[in-house]
C-alpha cells in the first residue's frame, strides 16, 4: 500500500470506509515453514479483501510480531504500537477498523484490547483468519489453528511455494513443534481454503463496514 506516493494515498483514504490492520508473528513453523507465516497469511489476506473491496477499505502493512514466539513484543508494547496506529487512522477519518489475527497467540491480547475501546471514537472488529477456514474432508482432525501443520503448510504451498522447504515436510513432527500431520497437505488444498476463507473474510468486512 505504502509504495503509493503521499497524495496517492489521501486520494484513498478519503475514499475508504474500514481501515484494515493484519497481524502476524514471528514463531515455530517446523522444519518446513518459514518463521513468519502467519505474517505472511495475514498480508495474503489482506489484501485480497482490499483488492476485493477497493476503494472502500484501506489496509497497512502487516504487523509481523506478536505477543509471543522468536521475536516478539510485550504486551504493552504492542498494545502501545496499535493504539497509536489507530489514533493515527482516525485521524485520517478511518472509524472503523479490522484487526486482522493470523495467530491464535495473539487472540487473548487482541480482545482485551478491543474490549478497552482504546480510541473512543473507533469501532474495533477482530477478526481471527483460522476460525474462518472450511472444513476440508481431507483434513478432518487437523487443527486449524496448529504451527506448522497441514492447513497452514497447504495454504503456503498454494500462495508461495518457493517459500515451503518441501523435502523437510517428512520431518515435520511434534518433536519440532508442529500440531497434526503436515503431510497430508497439498497445492489443492490450499486453493480451495484460501479461495474460501478469502470469501468468509471479505463477508465479514463487508458486512461491519455497511453497519
Amino acid at each position: 500500500m505504502f509504495e503509493h506516493t503521499y497524495y496517492e494515498l489521501r486520494h484513498r483514504l478519503g475514499q475508504s470506509l474500514v481501515g484494515l490492520v493484519p497481524l502476524g508473528s514471528i514463531k515455530n513453523q517446523g522444519p518446513h515453514l518459514p518463521a513468519n507465516t502467519a505474517s505472511l497469511i495475514a498480508s495474503y489476506y489482506s489484501l485480497k479483501i482490499a483488492e476485493s473491496l477497493q476503494p472502500y477499505v484501506f489496509t497497512i502493512g502487516e504487523i509481523p510480531y506478536g505477543v509471543d514466539g522468536m521475536v516478539s513484543l510485550k504486551p504493552e508494547v504492542l498494545s502501545a504500537l496499535l493504539t497509536s496506529i489507530l489514533e493515527n487512522l482516525s485521524k485520517l477519518g478511518l472509524k472503523k477498523i479490522v484487526l486482522l489475527n493470523a495467530d491464535p497467540v495473539n487472540d487473548a491480547f487482541l480482545k482485551e484490547l478491543v474490549s478497552k475501546k482504546p480510541v473512543k471514537d473507533v469501532e474495533l472488529l477482530q477478526l481471527n483468519i483460522w476460525e474462518n477456514y472450511p472444513d476440508v474432508q481431507s483434513l478432518e482432525g487437523e487443527p486449524k489453528s496448529g504451527s506448522g501443520g497441514a492447513y497452514l503448510t497447504s495454504q503456503m504451498l498454494f500462495i508461495n511455494r518457493s517459500l515451503v522447504r518441501e523435502d523437510r515436510v517428512k520431518y515435520a513432527d511434534s518433536s519440532m513443534g508442529v500440531e497434526g500431520n503436515a503431510y497430508k497437505a497439498s497445492v489443492e488444498i490450499g486453493e480451495a481454503i484460501t479461495s474460501q476463507t478469502t470469501r468468509t473474510l471479505i463477508e465479514k468486512v463487508e458486512e461491519f463496514m455497511r453497519k
